[in-house]
Formats: C-alpha cells, structure tokens, sequence
C-alpha cells in the first residue's frame, strides 16, 4: 500500500483564509467635459427652465455713405438657447448586519463609489448637449458602443448636427461633425481592418487640423489658457501615438516629445490640448461594419453650458433612528446622491466632433 500524505489537499478544513484589510485599487474613469463648459447657476425660485441669449452678429457695411444721406439700417437680431432642468441620482442600501462584519469600513467605501457615479453622472450630463441627447448612449453607458452611430453608418458629415444638418435623420448630435479622411460617407471612414485604416482616418494632425480650421473660420476663441480642448478615448489617443504622421509632426514641428504639466493631457496638437478619458464614447460594431470608431470633441470658448440647481450634487445618508417606521429592526442604512441640472449646446460653431477610425489594432477592445 503506498505512503498517503497527510497535506492542505486531504485536510484544507484546518487552513483558514487571511482577509487583506486594505482595499485593492479602483479604477475610475476621468470626467472631463463639465470642466471645459461654463457654469451658470441657476438660483431657487426662478422655475425649472433656463433660457440662454445671446446677440447675433452684425456684417460689415456693404455701401458707402453719401455726403447728406445715410444708408438703410438694419435689425440687431439675438438668438436663444432654451433648456429644462431634469433630475439625476443612484442610490445604495447597505445592512447593519455587513457594517458589523465587513473586513473593510463600508460606509467610506460606499461614499467614495457613490461620489465617482455621481462625477459620472455630471460628465454623461454633459454629453448630452454634446452628442446624442439619450443618456443610454453617452459615456460608456449600456448602449453607447452599439448604438450612438447606428443610424448614421451611410450618413455625410454634414448631417449629424442638430442645429446644422442638412438632413433629418432622429436623434441627432450637438455639434458638426467632420471626418479625417476626405470620405463623404461614415461607412468609409472605418477600413475593412481597424490596423489598416489610413493616415487621415485615423486620429492625428490631419484630422485636428480640419477641426480647427473650422473653428477658426468660424472665429472660436480659444479657451482661457490659449489653446482649444479636445476630450478622447484613449484608443483614439493610442491610435494618434501610432499614426505616422503625427510622429513626424513632433518631430518636425515641435522639436520632439515634450512633458506636459497637465495632468490627464496627452499631447497639443495644432494647438488644440488633448485630454484622454475612457468615458468619451466610442463605436464598436454594427455602426461601421463591425470595426470600432472614435468620437473626439474639440471646443472653443462659447461652446458648451451647463447649469446647476440647488448647488449641484447632494449627497443623503440617512441611519436607521427612532423615527424609522419602514425599518422597524433598524436593519439597513442608505446613501445616495441627488443632482438636478442641465447643459446646453450654446454655440454649435464653437465645437466640433471629430469622428476617426480606431486603430489600436484587432483584439483590443
């Protein structure tokens, strides 16, 4: 009869498990769209709506004066912009029994994922003046992959904006839309292999240069600190790193890489400062044939909006007390965050979504 082993295999009801009481890190996505619009509280007591206005511009004068006779004025116009407020929030419900037990503190824990929803949430907020107005499709929400281009696979640049579109097609986008390559149509933008997209499909210097000469002839102001924003996927930001033109624009232009003191910022380009988040949406599938696309979102002063009501997000706890008729055992407590607010395209001119072909390569998703 063979030597049996007496080991932790035949006798693992003697081991016990040792429990970390450190929590591992979570990774949380940048947000990064509220930062880049203008703030406009909105105080209590002034109704639910907010309506913003602005002047329209006048041309230059098209003749000249005589010596006792004045030409024909003309109308000083105004635009308006009109939104309503609507409600946000996530809420979580824990026992007393896990407090007791728990290895690590809940309530903290609970309190920091609850802040990063509601961060998100703002960001989603947001994005919704800026691309589709359906929250399922914003972000990195349920449906955004499949969907934010599903109607817009044989659609031309110049169709996608709400306020400028020269078609019809439903839930339209905030902002023009322009494309890196000289493609008419979204369904060219994405080659038959995301590893083999072109130059100018992808995202780099020719892209952002269309996007900013656009701006520019549009005379958008650059933002506070000189440059115009860009908000982009990381794979939209992997795929620039690997385009071959932008290697040779930093090399030939500006000298070579170069540290940034922005924390977040990947690169300038044409003097647009790229920021890198994972909650810019992004394309994966049936909107371009199966491949994946990016959607970057490049800005200028005037663009973008968003009000607030009650001071933003509020964050509730309430603990079980005397008063607690539901929770007769005092059994649970509950967190959650509460926000009302609403962003506003202001100037479509001021901003425009740059669509690319993403080209991280196959098996990246």
């Amino acid at each position: 009869m063979a030597d049996q082993n007496t080991s932790i295999v035949n006798n693992d009801n003697l081991l016990q498990s040792y429990f970390e009481k450190r929590a591992m890190a979570t990774l949380h996505e940048a947000t990064w769209f509220y930062q880049i619009a203008e703030k406009y509280p909105l105080p209590k007591g002034a109704g639910q709506q907010i309506t913003f206005n602005g002047w329209r511009s006048l041309a230059a004068a098209s003749t000249t004066l005589d010596e006792v006779s004045a030409n024909s004025s003309v109308s000083l116009s105004s635009r308006k912009v009109n939104k309503t407020i609507a409600s946000y929030g996530r809420s979580i419900k824990f026992t007393e029994m896990l407090e007791l037990t728990s290895i690590l503190p809940v309530e903290p824990g609970a309190l920091r994922e609850l802040e990063h929803s509601a961060a998100l949430t703002v960001d989603n907020m947001v994005q919704l003046a800026v691309f589709k107005n359906v929250l399922a499709q914003v972000g990195q929400n349920a449906s955004t992959q499949g969907s934010i281009l599903s109607a817009f696979l044989s659609a031309k640049a110049s169709s996608f904006c709400a306020n400028t579109g020269t078609t019809g097609n439903g839930r339209q986008f905030g902002f023009p839309v322009v494309f890196g390559t000289s493609a008419a149509r979204l369904s060219a933008v994405t080659s038959p292999s995301a590893g083999n997209a072109s130059i100018s499909a992808r995202l780099g210097p020719i892209a952002i240069r269309k996007a900013v000469a656009r701006l520019s002839r549009l005379n958008v102001k650059p933002l506070a600190d000189g440059s115009y924003a860009g908000v982009a996927h990381p794979n939209a930001i992997s795929t620039m790193l690997g385009n071959s033109d932008y290697k040779a624009w930093l090399t030939g232009y500006v000298e070579g890489p170069k540290e940034t003191m922005y924390k977040h910022q990947v690169a300038k380009v044409h003097n647009v400062k790229l920021i890198a988040s994972s909650n810019v949406p992004r394309s994966v599938g049936a909107a371009a044939n199966g491949k994946k696309n990016n959607l970057t979102f490049i800005c200028g002063m005037g663009a973008l909006g968003v009000t607030e009501l009650d001071g933003g997000v509020k964050m509730i706890m309430h603990r079980p007390g005397s008063q607690s008729i539901s929770d007769a055992y005092e059994q649970y407590s509950t967190l959650a965050f509460k926000l009302r607010g609403v962003a506003a395209a202001l100037n479509p001119s001021c901003g425009v979504i740059v669509i690319t072909s993403e080209g991280v390569g196959e098996g990246v998703y």
